[in-house]
């Protein structure tokens, strides 16, 4: 009966009450006036959403609601003029949540501190600890970038150089693992699941059980749901599992299909003209084709080009005398194909049986003579 009373009194309530209560933002730059404005965007659930509002006398504020934490760009511009002009705007990203936030600061917006979102002192608190590996990654970068092309070529030189990067970035993932591991409950750890457990050639099995340890509230955020679709297009991808077929015009505008190698080995290998690693990747691939084409081993290169990009692909294709057949619906990572097999990075391939099964993934360099001269040997 009491029971009754209460779910009673709770469908009497406003939907107001009952409803999320949202975000606030309450700003605090200065003295800043008319015509300065502050500019807000963020995604929510895959759709830009922005706002501006007036500042008077430095103040300034947003209202919305979320369905999970964001990160957020605001932007105050301290004139009407426009252009490009960056003395004109400042910047300011940070994370936003359903909750009662301040941005305050005595003179600029990049200096402002901000107070009220707990994944915004989440996100800080992960910055801290990654400092020093982000320091060490920093320092080598400036080394690499002041040498010559010559220089890094020169193994004596790169090697050491990237002993310490790989040593920094065992330390840098430690972190990572550790503070997600600690902080199951914070949006932020979505975010480190995604670059730590998602990463380059991942196991789908393996981050499916770690990202089962997540609370269903985060499973179930529109960040959550999309990481669910990436080890799920994962383990239809992975070793083990028939390669599903997709169609995609060639060179000459005729359709392709995967299907169409059924009976041969191929190498499924996604690419794209402007992709300097794919580049420097062909010269291998091109040695595998010529050393097995003739043990029924082929390649098929889906290029992930835009439109835009049609007269550099071909010309990519030229230079770098790519013999097999290439195909591209020049729609970038939004091709049926790069989605189909969860494409988000190139290159990336993968090597295909006759009977239309993958047995490998992201094979490069000598790890592909290798396999295929397992595969092929007489």
């Amino acid at each position: 009966m009491i029971k009754k009373c209460i779910l009673a009194a709770i469908c009497c309530l406003p939907l107001s009450l009952m409803a999320q209560k949202g975000f606030t933002i309450k700003g605090k730059i200065g003295t800043l006036s008319a015509p300065a404005k502050a500019y807000l965007s963020y995604n929510k659930d895959g759709v830009k959403v922005t706002d501006s509002t007036a500042i008077d006398n430095g103040n300034f504020s947003f209202k919305g609601l979320l369905s999970n934490p964001v990160l957020a760009d605001l932007m105050v511009k301290h004139s009407a003029a426009t252009g490009s002009n960056d003395d004109n705007k400042e910047y300011l990203q940070f994370y936003l949540e359903n909750s009662a936030i301040t941005i305050s600061s005595q003179d600029s917006l990049w200096r402002s501190v901000v107070k009220g979102s707990v994944t915004n002192d989440d996100d800080n608190a992960l910055r801290m600890v990654q400092k020093p590996y982000r320091k060490i990654a920093d320092s080598i970068m400036k080394v690499y970038n002041a040498w010559t092309p010559q220089q890094r070529k020169d193994t004596l030189l790169t090697k050491p150089l990237g002993k310490i990067m790989s040593a920094s970035q065992v330390g840098y993932d430690s972190v990572n693992r550790f503070f997600m591991n600690s902080h199951l409950n914070s949006y932020i750890s979505l975010r480190i699941f995604q670059e730590v457990e998602l990463a380059y050639n991942f196991n789908p099995d393996t981050a499916a059980a770690r990202f089962a340890r997540f609370p269903l509230t985060l499973r179930n955020s529109y960040t959550g749901k999309k990481l669910a679709g990436m080890i799920e297009t994962g383990k239809k991808t992975n070793t083990g599992m028939m390669a599903m077929d997709f169609t995609e015009t060639d060179t000459t505008g005729k359709s392709v299909k995967l299907s169409d190698f059924r009976g041969k080995y191929v190498l499924v290998d996604f690419w794209a003209s402007w992709c300097k690693p794919c580049r420097a990747e062909n010269p291998n691939m091109l040695a595998a084709y010529n050393k097995y084409k003739s043990k029924n081993f082929t390649i098929l290169g889906v290029s992930l080009d835009d439109t835009k990009g049609r007269r550099a692909w071909l010309g990519a294709v030229k230079q770098d005398g790519l013999p097999w057949t290439q195909v591209s619906e020049l729609n970038g990572f939004q091709a049926k194909s790069a989605v189909l097999y969860g494409v988000t990075a190139i290159p990336t391939n993968f090597l295909v049986d006759p009977s239309g099964k993958i047995i490998a993934r992201n094979l490069r360099g000598e790890d592909l003579d290798k396999k295929l001269a397992t595969l092929l040997a007489m």
